[in-house]
């Protein structure tokens, strides 16, 4: 999880899972992106524009959405700082990466263009050139400047190929259904199979993208709560782990249906949920946390194997609301005290954090 200090996560950065098809024609996708919006593909740029057709960072999509909208905001200035703060200040690992998924999008897109012109002129001395350096590269400004080399080559070979320039800019069907694919692999990641709700990296983007917004708004405006299933050990002991998944799938649905709009519900672990309430100050979290208390005391449920109803279930309830500058850390750790101290006071009950 991110520092208090940096505004897009470097997660943005890593998990580069997709195959050399995908990955050419995210390629194709930056290019067309730069293209359709009349923008040169310098290293900032085409940088920027890998990252959005990924849709890897929502919050950076979302601001740079706003940049094209505002004929002025696309300046020099504000997309180098954007270009910084979201890869630039990454670590020799995820360099290591990044520049190891470039050089396998870089051979693929070469491949296809040989295939398409039949000009083996592609690997001549100045592609060699600009390949090696990529390989060699160890800041992320050299890498990005040698791609935009590439990029710049390798156009100027296929500038007089009618068929290139056509699939490289006209494939919107194809490309739209690549989007889709990955849109759906990314969403069904951040999702706990068993619930439905997000699990904890779905949690973690949706804390990192509300902190982001109380920067943006410079004021704290969203409260967590923490929700743990009491004694949920002897449900499982004394009635199986059958019923065990049932209260936690009958408790994923009540939360989920408490929230709205901005809110994110997440099993958060095991037994224990979390509520993200955006737009909501500490005493109507703490009220809407006192009335799911109860409300879950009326869950019933019946044994699979005997039809025997069971009841009896209760949770323990933590809110904190969020502190404008306060670390992601330290916010879910006063909110876990307020867990702790209600299930040491008693449980079934809520406690608010200091």
């Amino acid at each position: 999880m991110v520092d208090g200090n940096q505004q897009y996560s470097n997660d943005s950065m890593m998990g580069y899972t997709e195959s050399p098809d995908q990955a050419g024609e995210l390629f194709r996708l930056a290019i067309s992106f730069l293209a359709k919006h009349k923008l040169v593909a310098d290293p900032i740029n085409y940088g920027l524009a890998y990252h959005y057709v990924t849709g890897r960072d929502m919050a950076l999509n979302r601001r740079l959405d706003e940049l094209l909208e505002d004929r002025d905001g696309w300046s020099h200035e504000m997309v180098e700082k954007l270009f910084r703060q979201c890869i630039c200040g990454c670590n020799e690992a995820v360099l290591k990466d990044l520049r190891e998924e470039l050089l396998d999008i870089v051979a693929h897109t070469l491949g296809a263009m040989i295939d398409l012109t039949g000009k083996t002129s592609v690997s001549n001395e100045r592609i060699e050139k600009h390949i090696n350096t990529l390989a060699e590269s160890v800041k992320i400004e050299d890498v990005m400047m040698a791609v935009s080399a590439i990029i710049a080559e390798t156009r100027s070979l296929v500038t007089d190929t009618d068929q290139f320039e056509t699939q490289l800019l006209s494939s919107t069907e194809e490309v739209e259904k690549l989007r889709a694919e990955l849109s759906d692999a990314r969403q069904e990641a951040k999702l706990d199979p068993l619930t439905g709700v997000l699990n904890r990296r779905g949690f973690d983007q949706a804390l990192d993208s509300m902190i982001e917004e109380t920067r943006r708004q410079h004021r704290a405006n969203f409260c967590l709560m923490l929700i743990d299933v009491d004694n949920f050990k002897d449900i499982n002991d004394n009635h199986g782990h059958l019923l065990g998944d049932k209260v936690l799938q009958a408790l994923a649905e009540l939360l989920n249906r408490h929230t709205k709009g901005k809110d994110a519900c997440t099993r958060y672990g095991g037994d224990e949920f979390a509520i993200l309430l955006a737009d909501i100050g500490s005493n109507n979290a703490t009220n809407l946390a006192e009335n799911l208390r109860l409300i879950i005391r009326k869950i019933v449920l019946k044994r699979p194997n005997s039809g025997c109803v069971v009841g009896g279930v209760s949770a323990s309830i933590g809110v904190a609301a969020y502190r404008l500058g306060e670390s992601c850390d330290d916010f879910l750790q006063r909110c876990d005290k307020a867990l702790y101290r209600a299930k040491s006071l008693g449980r079934d009950r809520v406690v608010v954090a200091d």
